[in-house]
C-alpha cells in the first residue's frame, strides 16, 4: 500500500493513491544500469556456482572419493558462516593496497606497484565470492538429483563404447534437466535476495543492485529515507521472484515424471576414480583454502592491536585484548542479550508456527490446505530486506516500533518457509492412521499433536530450530532495517565496528559469531552425515 501513497503516507493509512512512485522508478536514469549490474551479478554467480557444486555433486555421489563425510561437514560449515564476515574477510585478502594475497602476488611476481594486481572491489570478484558462499547450498540440492541417477541408464551405452561427452549430453543431461532447472531457478531466487556481499563490497565498489538501492532508499544513508520509493522498487522486486517461483513450483511437479528409482533393481554404482583422485585432493584443498582463507585472516586481525599483515615479526602482538575489550564494551553486551533473545524465541516461535502450518496443509483437504501450503511458500519469494521493509511500514506508528519484537516478528516471516519445508517432509511420511487411532481412544487433538506427532517429528524439529537459529544469527538485512541503539543484534553491531572502522574488534566479534555457529551447528552436522553415510552402504 505504502507504494501507492504519496510521500510520507505509509501502510494502511488513508490517503490519496497515486502511480508516482512507480513512474519515478522507471524515470530514473541509472535504472537500466541497476538492472544490468542485477542480472549480470545473479547471472555470472550462478554460472560458476553451477560449476562448482556439480563438480563436487558428481566427486561425493558418483565416485570412491573415501573423504565424502569429510566434504559434507566443510561444506555445512561453510555454508553455516555469515555472509558478512565473509566479505569482510575477502576484503581483508583482496584489497588492492594491502591485500594479504595481492601482496603474496606482487611478491611472486616481483611486481613493483603497491595497487592490486587484484581488485576486490569490481562486479568479477563480488561474482567470484559470491559463488564460493552459494555453492555448498547449490551443493546439497544437486547431490540428491545426482544420486538418484541410476547407472543402468548409461549401461548399454558404456557397452556400445559412446565417449563420455555423448553420454552427458544424450543421456545424463535430458534426465536430470528438470532436477537442475528447478535448482537453478531456486538458486535465482536467492540470489535475487542476497544483500550482504552486495553491501560490504559492491557500495565501495560504486556497483549497486536492487537489494542495496533498496536499503538505501529505506535509511538515512541517501540522505530522508523515501520509503514509498523503496517500496515501489520492493513490489518491482517481488513481482520478478514471485514469476521465478511459480517456475520452480512447475518445474517441481514435473520432475515426478523423470523419476528414476522405482523400486526395480535400482543400483547406485561408484565409478573408481583411479589417478583422477590426485586431481580431485588438488581441486578439494584449493576450494576449502579460499572458501575458509576469510576466517583465518579475519582469526589473525582479532589477535593484534591494529592490522598487520601476516608476519612472524607480527607475531609478537599478539594478544586477546580485543576480545576482552569487546566483552566488556556497551555495544558487544547490548546486542549480544539481543541477539539471544531474538534468535533463541524466534526460532523457537517459527518452529512451532511451522508445525501447526505444516499439519494443516497436508492433513486438511481441498483448497484450503493448498493455500496455505502456497502462502507458506511464498515468503521465499520474497527478499529479506523487501520483507523486513514490509514489517517496519506495518509497525512504524505503533507502540513495539523500535523494539527487539519487531525483529523478531520479521524474522519468523522470513524463516517460516524452512521450517515448514522441513517439517512437511517427515509429516508427509507419517500416516494419518495414527492420529485416527488416538481419536477413537478419545484424545483431542491438540494432546495428540504433542504426545503422537511430536515424538516421531522430534529430528526434524530440532534440525529445523538449528537451521533457524543460524540463519538468524547470521542475518544482516533485518537488524540493519530496524538499527537503532536498543534493537543492535550481533550482526548489526558488526556492521557499525567495521564502518568506524575498527578491524581489530570487528574480526574479533566475527570469531566470537563464527565460534557460536560451529559450536553448535557442525556436531549435529557430522552426526547427520555419518547417519546419511551408514544410509548409503
Amino acid at each position: 500500500m505504502t507504494s501507492f501513497h504519496h510521500v510520507g503516507t505509509y501502510g494502511l493509512a488513508s490517503g490519496e493513491f497515486t502511480l508516482d512512485n512507480f513512474i519515478k522508478l522507471f524515470m530514473q536514469d541509472d535504472l537500466p544500469v541497476l538492472l544490468g549490474n542485477t542480472s549480470v551479478y545473479v547471472g555470472g554467480t550462478i554460472g560458476l556456482t553451477t560449476i562448482l557444486a556439480s563438480i563436487w555433486a558428481w566427486i561425493t555421489e558418483r565416485t570412491d572419493f573415501k573423504y565424502k563425510t569429510t566434504t559434507r561437514v566443510l561444506m555445512m560449515t561453510v555454508m553455516g558462516l555469515p555472509p558478512i564476515i565473509q566479505g569482510f574477510g575477502w576484503t581483508l585478502l583482496l584489497n588492492p593496497n594491502n591485500g594479504y594475497f595481492n601482496h603474496l602476488l606482487r611478491q611472486f611476481f616481483n611486481l613493483e606497484s603497491n595497487y592490486g594486481p587484484v581488485n576486490i572491489y569490481s562486479m568479477g570478484m563480488m561474482v567470484f565470492i559470491s559463488a564460493f558462499l552459494l555453492t555448498p547450498t547449490v551443493y546439497l540440492m544437486l547431490s540428491g538429483v545426482i544420486r538418484n541417477l541410476d547407472y543402468k541408464l548409461e549401461f548399454p551405452a558404456i557397452l556400445a563404447g559412446v565417449h563420455p561427452m555423448r553420454r552427458l549430453m544424450h543421456i545424463i543431461m535430458p534426465i536430470l534437466l528438470p532436477g537442475l532447472l528447478s535448482v537453478v531457478i531456486y538458486t535465482v531466487m536467492i540470489m535475487i535476495q542476497v544483500f550482504d556481499i552486495p553491501l560490504t563490497i559492491g557500495l565501495t565498489a560504486g556497483i549497486h543492485v536492487l537489494s542495496t538501492r533498496i536499503f538505501l532508499l529505506s535509511t538515512a544513508d541517501l540522505g530522508v529515507p523515501n520509503y514509498n520509493l523503496a517500496a515501489a522498487f520492493g513490489v518491482f522486486l517481488v513481482i520478478i521472484a514471485v514469476g521465478f517461483m511459480i517456475l520452480y513450483r512447475h518445474l517441481t511437479r514435473m520432475a515426478e515424471k523423470f523419476s528414476v528409482i522405482s523400486g526395480k533393481n535400482y543400483r547406485h554404482v561408484m565409478t573408481p576414480l583411479g589417478l583422477k583422485r590426485f586431481g580431485v585432493y588438488l581441486y578439494s584443498s584449493v576450494f576449502f583454502l579460499m572458501a575458509l582463507a576469510p576466517v583465518l585472516i579475519l582469526a589473525w586481525a582479532s589477535l593484534l592491536p591494529f592490522y598487520r599483515l601476516p608476519s612472524i615479526g607480527a607475531l609478537q602482538a599478539i594478544s586477546l585484548n580485543n576480545y576482552w575489550r569487546l566483552f566488556d564494551s556497551q555495544v558487544f553486551q547490548t546486542s549480544f542479550g539481543n541477539t539471544v533473545i531474538v534468535v533463541l524465541v524466534g526460532s523457537t516461535i517459527t518452529v512451532a508456527f511451522s508445525l501447526l502450518v505444516a499439519y494443516v496443509a497436508l492433513r486438511t483437504k481441498g483448497v484450503v490446505g493448498q493455500l496455505v501450503d502456497v502462502f507458506a511458500f511464498l515468503p521465499i519469494a520474497i527478499p529479506h530486506v523487501v520483507l523486513g521493509l514490509a514489517v517496519l511500514l506495518l509497525y512504524v506508528r505503533t507502540p513495539i516500533y523500535g523494539s527487539i519484537a519487531v525483529i523478531i516478528m520479521a524474522q519468523v516471516s522470513v524463516n517460516l518457509v524452512f521450517g515448514v519445508r522441513s517439517i512437511s517432509s517427515t509429516l508427509i511420511q507419517v500416516h494419518p492412521d495414527l492420529e485416527r487411532a488416538a481419536a477413537i481412544c478419545g484424545t483431542g487433538r491438540l494432546k495428540t499433536i504433542w504426545l503422537v506427532l511430536i515424538p516421531i517429528l522430534r529430528p526434524s524439529l530440532i534440525n529445523g530450530w538449528l537451521f533457524i537459529f543460524a540463519h538468524a544469527m547470521r542475518d544482516l538485512a533485518i537488524p540493519l532495517i530496524f538499527l537503532t541503539s536498543k534493537t543492535m543484534v550481533l550482526s548489526s553491531a558488526l556492521w557499525m565496528l567495521w564502518g568506524y572502522p575498527n578491524i581489530p574488534s570487528g574480526a574479533a566479534l566475527s570469531m566470537v559469531l563464527v565460534g557460536i555457529l560451529v559450536v553448535l551447528v557442525v556436531p549435529i552436522q557430522i552426526y547427520a552425515s555419518r547417519l546419511d553415510a551408514k544410509a548409503q552402504g
